[in-house]
């Protein structure tokens, strides 16, 4: 059926170009949001907006039962939400109150690396020229972490920026395990279904977290207009869209290919950053980020490379890419 898969590949390159563009401009949008709003409230409505966008036109669309799934899928759906949603995100809306943006999506971008780690802990580990990779990505994460790198936000110390940096961190390992486990995994068939449970744990756990930390609603409600943009924007752009496609391409295409989003978020989040947000740029700043990206290219390029050329089948994840994407298999 070379028409189906003409298809599925168009709608592999769409999803992952947008998340190549929306994600990589979110850091702009969380900034803009967190400006004057509680950064995990402005998260946890951000996302369960998205989920009551989502029942409705799902509902109506589909048929309301539509939304009913199984317990193990709900169960599924609902740890990758508070995995990839409410710990990773909330620590990037927490963590960007001081570190620069740019620096945000730097550190994000190690994904790959940590795959690369999870693969070992599970006795498939990756090549030796991928560990190069992997050692030079995290020269480059501590290059840029280093003391006068990079300046820090709301005349935060370095030693503040440097924790909050950790925690952003902390939070790609846990993003990169649920994405890591994830296609072991039933899901909802429908990936907007599975958005919405997603979004809906996700978001829940964030409000929750907020309000014991002390966020309050008032000063949600009472923010500026511009960051009620940002969470507009991240609401339904970032949100619906963008990780709706990622859910999609995590149960359609390898995750070498998705993990590709590493090394081009970072470019348009710096960009962004410096443009609108006036975030310096210094020599040090490039020299780091620089590094991190050429770990990341090296990492996901040979493990393509690799299993393209040694493969001797098609695994799941990789039958949609029958044709010039055949052989290429998951990182895992």
């Amino acid at each position: 059926m070379p028409n189906s898969g003409n298809a599925n590949k168009t709608k592999v390159w769409l999803s992952l170009w947008s998340v190549y563009i929306i994600w990589g401009s979110t850091y702009y949008g969380i900034a803009l949001a967190i400006e004057s709003m509680p950064p995990l409230l402005a998260m946890g409505t951000r996302f369960l907006a998205a989920t009551s966008i989502l029942i409705v036109t799902l509902g109506i669309k589909n048929g309301w039962r539509s939304l009913l799934i199984p317990k193990t899928e709900f169960f599924n759906a609902s740890l990758m939400g508070g995995t990839l949603l409410g710990v990773a995100i909330g620590s990037v809306a927490l963590g960007q109150q001081y570190v620069p943006s740019g620096i945000a999506a730097l550190i994000i971008s190690a994904l790959p690396f940590w795959i690369a780690i999870f693969r070992t802990v599970d006795h498939n580990p990756p090549s030796n020229l991928s560990w190069l990779g992997v050692i030079i990505g995290f020269i480059g994460v501590a290059f840029l972490l280093k003391p006068g790198s990079v300046t820090p936000l709301n005349g935060a110390s370095t030693g503040l920026m440097f924790f909050w940096a950790m925690v952003i961190m902390v939070g790609n390992i846990g993003w990169s395990f649920g994405s890591y486990i994830a296609p072991r995994f039933p899901m909802p068939k429908n990936p907007m279904i599975s958005t919405m449970y997603q979004m809906l744990t996700g978001g829940s756990l964030l409000i929750v977290t907020g309000l014991a930390t002390g966020e309050k609603f008032s000063e949600f409600f009472s923010a500026t207009r511009t960051s009620w943009a940002g969470w507009t924007y991240l609401t339904l752009v970032g949100s619906i869209i963008a990780y709706s496609s990622y859910v999609w391409l995590i149960s359609n295409a390898p995750i070498g290919l998705i993990s590709t989003y590493a090394y081009v978020n970072p470019v348009i989040a710096i960009s962004l950053g410096a443009i609108f947000l006036h975030e310096k740029i210094s020599v040090s700043y490039v020299f780091g980020g620089a590094i991190v990206v050429i770990g990341v290219l090296m990492v996901v390029t040979i493990e393509i490379i690799k299993e393209t050329v040694t493969s001797s089948g098609i695994s799941r994840r990789s039958e949609p890419f029958a044709g010039n994407f055949t052989g290429i298999n998951s990182l895992r």
